[in-house]
């Protein structure tokens, strides 16, 4: 079912303006509304522990095999059968009040897939090429993203379907039909990881 979302602005934008002046509603089944903010406090935990995932989780074990095997086939292998475990497992650790979580508008795991603020704001870090962190204050928590580039090593899995090592064009297509996260080039927004805190 489509769902239409109405986005209004609480303060007239301008080219120049900041995010933290953006107030967004979304009207939907949800009915919910976010805005940019300010506030050090949260991006600094928040970026703490997606830094925690990334950089002490996910690149230890992924780098090691994409070193070993440039082609992909084992780093494709690893993300398919242990990533969200490794994701789950870092979240167990945290507080209670506190979720890191991946997810991108081009996703390849259904579990990853972005809810409709993830679009919006993905959408506009895209738009900007914006990768610092943004915090956004919804009613019950607060988020903060971080966009992730697509690095070199990256492509052997989410670049040119037309170099891409068979072996994992067919690991892709057995593990993940519906994927939408390859042609990227190096550079791009690939997509974000998002630090949820509850208020």
């Amino acid at each position: 079912m489509n769902k239409i979302y109405t986005l209004t602005l609480a303060l007239t934008l301008t080219a120049c303006s900041s995010p933290s002046t953006q107030e967004i509603t979304m009207n939907g089944e949800n009915n919910v509304s976010f805005k940019y903010v300010e506030n050090p406090t949260i991006q600094a935990t928040g970026m703490e522990q997606i830094k925690g995932l990334l950089d002490d989780h996910l690149k230890p074990a992924l780098m090691p095999k994409m070193k070993k095997d440039p082609s992909g086939v084992l780093g494709m292998k690893l993300c398919s059968e242990s990533a969200k475990g490794i994701e789950n497992a870092y979240n167990e650790n945290l507080p209670k009040d506190s979720m890191v979580r991946r997810t991108a508008l081009k996703y390849r795991n259904p579990a990853n897939k972005p809810d409709a603020i993830d679009v919006e704001v993905m959408t506009d870090l895209q738009t900007k090429n914006n990768f610092n962190p943004v915090v956004i204050e919804m009613k019950d928590q607060y988020r903060v993203y971080k966009a992730l580039p697509t690095l070199k090593p990256c492509l052997a899995c989410h670049g040119d379907t037309t170099i891409m090592d068979e072996t994992v064009k067919e690991i892709i297509a057995k593990k993940y039909p519906t994927d939408l996260a390859t042609n990227f080039k190096e550079g791009e927004f690939r997509g974000v990881v998002v630090s949820e805190i509850k208020k």
